[in-house]
């Protein structure tokens, strides 16, 4: 067992380079394990693990977990340090409908800062659309248990209305940046429509789509990405059913300028994510299709001029814009890349604490130790060669249709990020520490 425990030491988890003697086979019954089940609450009867947010305050990392949407309701765990992170929830009433009306949304959002009716409340989620007392529109809730909504454009609060009145609710998918004080971004797909709250602003600014950019398909804003640029925000939206993702910018005020339309294979815009993959440098672009991933410079897009275009661009014509992209690839305990799912969800994060971001993308259908869609998460790494597969990762005690990678969050745990993953199939949520990275796991009893 001491050579088992030295080259644990030296893999450093679920490493890409994984062995016989990997902590793939241990990883969810060792004490310290580098992987950590979060305990399903018994009113989440479905879909545990849908959807992931995140947020941080001043050393504080929370995490909520959604079920279903417009079904079941939210989660929140307290991650807290690194050796005893929380695997039960702490506050099981985020979209559960007890004492407000609330449909949970398949995209959530986390706040380090939220701005209140009466005041800013730190470590806040939208969670949902619905009402407080008699306020209608998108629902917020805060550590302190203060609920409120948010106003929304008349359309969509008209449609709130309806939905309410006829209990048949509807989905408005939401996303931040990671910044103290977010920019929230929203939609209500089925009307074709999108809108943003500014930095420390409870109220809306609506985003114009010019005539003539065919966005009439289901798929409209059903991924969201905020990335925060030196002088404002980019604020991304993708009609994967269209394969495009729609680009405006905005200055940290109320106003925006639509920028552009990036066009790609099938499925671009499938999922979104942003981060920061260089040190002292704004957020970038991660997008999917079908099959690929893109890294695209968002300072480069912050930099489009104003546009009433109705074309879609690939992101390669536009000078600097398109850094890198890459495909999926297998290792010794994941495989089927072809039918994976590669791209189902994107997460952006610094797993080893040195300041550049690596990329997580979920593999929800992959072949993991001959189990069908167990999934898997597939970390990649920005280095002198470009971007280079440096892990898998996966539950040793996975069951074919888990499905891990249909949703990923990068949580904020000391000097670094961690995974967390969802695994809806079986209503799943994990919690990831260790990475192969150099030097990522050095002060981590989890993985020595």
């Amino acid at each position: 067992m001491r050579a088992c425990s030295l080259q644990l030491s030296l893999l450093g988890g679920l490493a890409f380079f994984a062995s016989a003697c990997s902590w793939s086979r241990f990883d969810d019954i060792t004490k310290n394990s580098p992987v950590v089940l979060l305990e399903k609450p018994g009113s989440m009867n479905g879909g545990f693990g849908v959807s992931l947010s995140t947020a941080s305050h001043e050393g504080q990392t929370e995490l909520l977990v959604g079920g279903t949407v417009n079904v079941s309701g939210a989660a929140l765990y307290e991650i807290g340090q690194e050796g005893a992170p929380g695997t039960t929830a702490i506050d099981t009433d985020y979209c559960s409908g007890h004492g407000s009306i609330c449909s949970l949304s398949s995209l959530t959002a986390g706040f380090a800062n939220a701005s209140g009716p009466d005041r800013t409340r730190p470590l806040c989620f939208a969670v949902g659309s619905g009402a407080v007392t008699t306020k209608q529109g998108l629902v917020m809730r805060c550590q302190d248990f203060t609920e409120y909504t948010l106003s929304m454009p008349q359309v969509a609060q008209d449609q709130l209305a309806a939905s309410i009145a006829q209990d048949q609710p509807r989905d408005f998918p939401m996303a931040t940046d990671r910044s103290d004080d977010p920019v929230l971004l929203a939609s209500l797909p089925e009307k074709h429509l999108a809108w943003f709250y500014p930095a420390k602003s409870t109220e809306f600014s609506e985003l114009l789509v010019p005539s003539g950019v065919d966005v009439a398909d289901p798929s409209f804003g059903q991924s969201l990405a905020v990335l925060n640029v030196e002088g404002g925000r980019v604020l991304a939206l993708g009609v994967p059913g269209k394969s495009r993702v729609l680009l405006w910018k905005t200055d940290g005020s109320a106003a925006s300028s639509y920028i552009g339309c990036l066009a790609g294979a099938s499925g671009m815009g499938r999922a979104l994510a942003g981060g920061a993959f260089r040190i002292d440098t704004g957020d970038d672009l991660v997008v999917s299709d079908d099959s690929h991933v893109q890294w695209i410079e968002g300072t480069t897009l912050f930099a489009l001029p104003e546009t009433s275009s109705s074309e879609c661009v690939l992101s390669g014509t536009i000078p600097g814009a398109l850094i890198d992209w890459f495909d999926c690839g297998s290792t010794q305990n994941v495989a089927e890349c072809e039918k994976s799912e590669f791209g189902a969800a994107l997460a952006v994060g610094d797993l080893d604490g040195n300041g550049d971001n690596e990329v997580i993308v979920g593999a929800p259908k992959m072949t993991v130790n001959g189990k069908e869609s167990a999934g898997a998460l597939l970390v990649y790494d920005v280095n002198t060669l470009g971007v280079t597969l440096v892990d898998t990762k996966f539950i040793s005690s996975a069951e074919a249709g888990d499905e891990l990678g249909r949703s990923i969050v990068t949580p904020h745990v000391g000097k670094r990020d961690i995974i967390a993953a969802g695994a809806p199939g079986h209503g799943k949520a994990a919690l990831f520490y260790c990475s192969s990275l150099p030097s990522s796991y050095a002060d981590s009893a989890r993985c020595r």
